[in-house]
C-alpha cells in the first residue's frame, strides 16, 4: 500500500470527536454568500489570477498561492494551498481550456474555506487536510476556448510521454506532494443521457483505474466510495441525472496514470442541466459536491458511499439533442419536391467535452429520427419548414419586401404553392440547405386559408416568433 494511503487509513482509524458535516443543502444555500466566480461560470486567466491573489490576501494564511507555473507561452498556472493537514489532496481543472465549470467551483470553494476557516466543521476539514489546487491548468487553451494546449496536445493523454509543460508541471506538484486523493475535474458534453433513452445527464463520475484489470484494495474503496458520494449528492439536486462516465484504462490518460502512480483519484464530468442560468447552477453544484466529499475524506468516510457507485447507469452518447421538429413537411433549400422529415438541431457551445465544437448552431440529422431525443421538442406535423436567409430578422424583412412587390405576399400571407415555395427558397437560403451539419437558421410557416403564414424561427438552435 503507499504510504499516503497508510497515513489516510491510520488517520480514519483513529477515534475522531468531529463536529457535523454541514449537509449538502447547507452548503448549496451558503454558496451566493461566498460566491467569487463569475456569473458567465468561465473565467479568463487574468481574472483567475486576481481573484485569487485577492483571496489569498485576505483569508488569514487559510488560503494561500504556493508557487507558479508556467503553461507553453509562458501564462501563469497557480498552485493554491488550503489547509495544513497531514493528509494531501490534489485537485486540478481546466486541463482542457473549454471545461471552465470546475475552476469557478474550485475559486467559490476556496472562498468558503477562507470565510468560515473558524466555524467548527471547516475547521476540522483544515487541520485533516492539504488541498493542492490547481484552478485552470491549461491556460492558453482557456484564451483560445480550445480543449487543447498551445502545442496542439491534448494534456489529459499526455501522462506517458510528458510533452507539454503543463502535464509535466501537474506530475511534478504528485510526485513533490504524494496525494493520498485525486479530484480530475472535467466538463462533459451536455447533451448525454442517462443510460438509453434517459434524462439529461448533470454529472457523471468515476472510480479511475489503475489498471486494466485492478484489484479490490483500500485505494479502489477510497475511488468508488469519493466517486459515490459525489453521485449521491448530485441526486439530492439532481435525481435521475447522474451517471458513470464511460471509459476504459487509458495509460497515457492523467487520471489512469495518478492512479497508478499511486494518488486515488476521481473523475467528475460536468454535463448540462437545461434552463435559465445553466453555467451557474452547474457551478454551484460542483461547489457542493466537491466540499462535501472533502469533508468524508477528513471525516474518514469516504468509503462509505461505494455502494451507490455500483447502482449508477452508463453515460450514453448520442441519443440527445437541443432541439428535434418532428414531421415537419420540408423544403431543403435546393428546389427539390418537399417530403415529411424530423430535424434535429445542436447549439454552439462554450464546452463540447470530446464531442464536435460548433461555432454556431446547426441542423446535425434530417429524416426518421425517432431515435433520438430533444431537449426541446416541437409537433411540426402540419408546419412546413424552411431555411431562413442569412442575416437574421432584417434579412427577412427584405425577403418579405421582395416577396410583396411581386405579387407574392399580401395581408401576412405568403401565396406560394410548393413548387414557388422550392424555388423562393432556394434562392434566399444562397446556397445554404437543410442537411446534416448545415449552420442555417429555419423559418416555420403554417398552411391557412390566405396562403401560407410565417409559425416562428429557429434561430441559433432556439424557437423564436
Amino acid at each position: 500500500m503507499p504510504g499516503a494511503l497508510l497515513l489516510a487509513a491510520a488517520l480514519a482509524a483513529v477515534p475522531s470527536a468531529a463536529p457535523p458535516a454541514p449537509a449538502p443543502e447547507a452548503l448549496h444555500a451558503a454558496w451566493p454568500g461566498v460566491r467569487l466566480s463569475p456569473p458567465s461560470g468561465s473565467y479568463a486567466p487574468e481574472a483567475l489570477r486576481a481573484d485569487l491573489e485577492a483571496l489569498a490576501g485576505s483569508s488569514r494564511g487559510v488560503v494561500r498561492i504556493a508557487e507558479k507555473g508556467r503553461s507553453t507561452e509562458g501564462r501563469e498556472i497557480a498552485v493554491v494551498l488550503a489547509g495544513s493537514g497531514p493528509e494531501k489532496v490534489l485537485l486540478w481543472s481546466q486541463m482542457h481550456g473549454d471545461e471552465p465549470t470546475a475552476t469557478a467551483a474550485l475559486v467559490d470553494l476556496l472562498a468558503f474555506l477562507a470565510e468560515n476557516g473558524a466555524e467548527p466543521a471547516t475547521a476540522h476539514l483544515l487541520t485533516r487536510l492539504t488541498l493542492v489546487v490547481v484552478p485552470m491548468l491549461n491556460p492558453d487553451g482557456a484564451v483560445r476556448g480550445d480543449r487543447r494546449n498551445a502545442q496542439g496536445i491534448d494534456i489529459n493523454r499526455d501522462a506517458s510521454r510528458l510533452q507539454s509543460p503543463e502535464g509535466r508541471f501537474l506530475k511534478e506538484l504528485r510526485d513533490r506532494y504524494a496525494p493520498s486523493a485525486g479530484f480530475n475535474l472535467h466538463n462533459q458534453s451536455p447533451l448525454v443521457t442517462a443510460g438509453p433513452g434517459g434524462p439529461q445527464v448533470a454529472i457523471a463520475v468515476l472510480a479511475v483505474s489503475a489498471s486494466r484489470n485492478e484489484p479490490d484494495g483500500p485505494s479502489l474503496a477510497r475511488k468508488r466510495g469519493l466517486a459515490g458520494h459525489l453521485a449521491r449528492v448530485a441526486s439530492t439536486f439532481v435525481p435521475g441525472r447522474v451517471t458513470r462516465y464511460a471509459t476504459d484504462y487509458t495509460e497515457r490518460a492523467f487520471g489512469d496514470s495518478m492512479s497508478r502512480w499511486g494518488t486515488p483519484t476521481v473523475l467528475l464530468e460536468t454535463g448540462g442541466w437545461h434552463g435559465p442560468r445553466e453555467e451557474e447552477r452547474l457551478v454551484r453544484l460542483n461547489f457542493v459536491l466537491l466540499l462535501s466529499a472533502l469533508h468524508a475524506l477528513a471525516r474518514g468516510e469516504e468509503t462509505a458511499d461505494a455502494p451507490f457507485y455500483e447502482t449508477l447507469p452508463p453515460n450514453v452518447r448520442g441519443d440527445l439533442v437541443d432541439l428535434v421538429l418532428r414531421g415537419a413537411t420540408v423544403h431543403g433549400g435546393r428546389g427539390l419536391p418537399p417530403f415529411l422529415s424530423d430535424v434535429a438541431v445542436v447549439k454552439a457551445r462554450a464546452f463540447a467535452g470530446d464531442g464536435r465544437r460548433l461555432s454556431s448552431a446547426a441542423v446535425v440529422d434530417v429524416g426518421d429520427l425517432g431515435h433520438l431525443a430533444g431537449l426541446e421538442e416541437l409537433d411540426a406535423a402540419g408546419l412546413v419548414l424552411a431555411p431562413a436567409p442569412v442575416g437574421g430578422a432584417e434579412a427577412w424583412e427584405k425577403v418579405v419586401s421582395d416577396l410583396a412587390a411581386r405579387g407574392l405576399a399580401k395581408d401576412g400571407a405568403f401565396l406560394l404553392d410548393d413548387a414557388a415555395l422550392a424555388r423562393e427558397a432556394r434562392a434566399w437560403a444562397a446556397g445554404r440547405a437543410i442537411v446534416p451539419w448545415a449552420t442555417v437558421d429555419l423559418v416555420l410557416f403554417r398552411k391557412g386559408e390566405k396562403g401560407l403564414v410565417v409559425e416562428g424561427f429557429v434561430r441559433e438552435g432556439s424557437r423564436t416568433k
